[in-house]
C-alpha cells in the first residue's frame, strides 16, 4: 500500500494538471492477478513427498503392528504394563528433528544392516531414568533428575533399545533379513552429526507409559535407510487390479435368481411316445422284445419331472450312450 501511494504522487508531481497516462502495466497486474483455469498449489522443496498415498497406508500398517508387538514384549521383559501410541508419524529434515530435541535427552545411534544410513532411537529422560530404575529392580516410577545417564545406565538402556531394534528387524523379516547394532550414544543435539541437515527422515513419535511413568520414545530413519524395505512392501502387497467391466448376459440367457444357479437338477431321456394298440401291449410277457421305429432315435426328449426341455439325437461318446441336444423346447 505505500509503495502504491508513492507511485501515485509522483506522478501526480510530474504531471501537474494532467490525466496519468497508463502504460499497459495496471491491465497486465490485473490479468496476473486474476486465477485462470485451476488455482495454484504449493510444492514444499524442503518436505518433498517420497511416498504415494497406498504406500503410507501400508507403512503405517506395518508400524501399528510393531507397536503392538512391541508394547507386549517389553511388558514381559519388564514385568511391567507397557504401552505405546503411536502419535506421530511424517518426513522432516535432519536439522528440524534435531532442533525440535530437548537439550538433555538420550540418543542411540544405531546401524542397520544391510541397509544404508545411521538411523536414531531417542528416548527421553522422563521415561529413561523410570526404565533404568526398573531394570535394576525398582518399582520404575517416575523419576526427575537433571543430568545425563552414567556409564552404567547407558549400558542398561542399550538393553532396552535393543530389544526395541530387534522387534522392528523381527517385523519386516517377511520382507527382508535385517540386523540392528548401536554404535554410539550422544545426549546433547548439537554434537549430533549422523547425516547431513538437508537429509529426510522418517520420524515415529510413540507416547509411552510404563505404569505410573509417562514419556515419549522417537524412532528416526533416513530416507535411504527405508527405501529398499518400503520397494519390497509395494511389491509384497500391490494394488489390486481394477475389476473388469462385467460381460453383458446373452440374449438367450434366462432371466433367473442368481441363488439358484447351483441347484442341482435330474434330467430324465426317454423314447418318444409312440402307439400301440391294446392287444399287444395285454400280450407283452417277460423276455418279449418291444419294437421301435428307428427315427424315435433322433428325437430323445429330455425331462425335467414331467416336462420336455430338449429333444436330441441318440448316439455314444467314448464308448458311453450319449445324447445330442437338436431341440429346445418350451416349457
Amino acid at each position: 500500500m505505500e509503495a502504491t501511494s508513492e507511485n501515485q504522487s509522483a506522478t501526480e508531481e510530474t504531471t501537474p494538471g494532467s490525466e496519468p497516462q497508463s502504460d499497459g502495466s495496471d491491465t497486465v497486474a490485473s490479468r496476473s492477478a486474476t486465477p485462470v483455469g485451476r488455482p495454484h498449489q504449493r510444492f514444499d522443496f524442503r518436505h518433498p513427498t517420497f511416498l504415494s498415498s497406498a504406500e503410507w497406508r501400508r507403512l503405517r500398517i506395518e508400524i501399528d503392528e510393531f507397536v503392538e508387538s512391541l508394547a507386549a514384549v517389553l511388558s514381559t521383559y519388564l514385568r511391567l504394563d507397557f504401552t505405546f501410541q503411536l502419535s506421530r508419524l511424517d518426513t522432516v529434515t535432519f536439522s528440524e528433528f534435531v532442533g525440535a530435541l530437548p537439550p538433555a535427552t538420550h540418543l542411540s545411534l544405531v546401524k542397520i544392516e544391510p541397509l544404508r544410513g545411521i538411523s536414531l532411537v531417542e528416548v527421553r529422560p522422563d521415561i529413561g531414568f523410570g526404565i533404568v530404575d526398573r531394570l535394576l529392580g525398582g518399582p520404575g516410577n517416575p523419576v526427575s533428575l537433571d543430568r545425563s545417564l552414567t556409564e552404567m545406565e547407558v549400558a542398561l538402556m542399550d538393553q532396552f533399545v535393543q530389544i526395541v531394534l530387534d522387534e522392528w528387524c523381527k517385523q519386516w523379516l517377511k520382507y527382508q533379513e535385517l540386523r540392528a547394532e548401536i554404535l554410539g550414544h550422544e545426549n546433547n543435539p548439537k554434537f549430533l552429526q549422523s547425516s547431513s541437515g538437508d537429509t529426510i527422515l522418517l520420524a515415529a513419535t510413540l507416547q509411552t507409559r510404563m505404569g505410573e511413568c509417562l514419556g515419549q520414545l522417537q524412532l528416526a530413519f533416513p530416507y535411504t535407510t527405508l527405501e529398499p524395505v518400503i520397494k519390497k512392501l509395494t511389491l509384497a502387497n500391490p494394488a489390486p487390479p481394477a475389476a473388469p467391466a462385467p460381460a453383458p448376459p446373452p440374449a438367450s440367457a434366462s432371466r433367473t435368481n442368481a441363488l439358484l444357479n447351483d441347484i442341482p437338477l435330474t434330467f430324465t431321456a426317454r423314447w418318444p411316445i409312440f402307439k400301440t394298440t391294446t392287444r399287444e401291449l395285454l400280450g407283452l410277457k417277460v423276455g418279449e422284445m418291444l419294437e421301435l421305429r428307428p427315427e424315435g432315435a433322433e428325437k430323445i426328449e429330455l425331462c425335467i419331472g414331467n416336462q420336455v426341455k430338449f429333444r436330441g439325437r441318440l448316439g455314444a461318446r467314448q464308448n458311453k450312450r450319449a445324447i445330442q441336444v437338436t431341440e429346445i423346447c418350451k416349457l
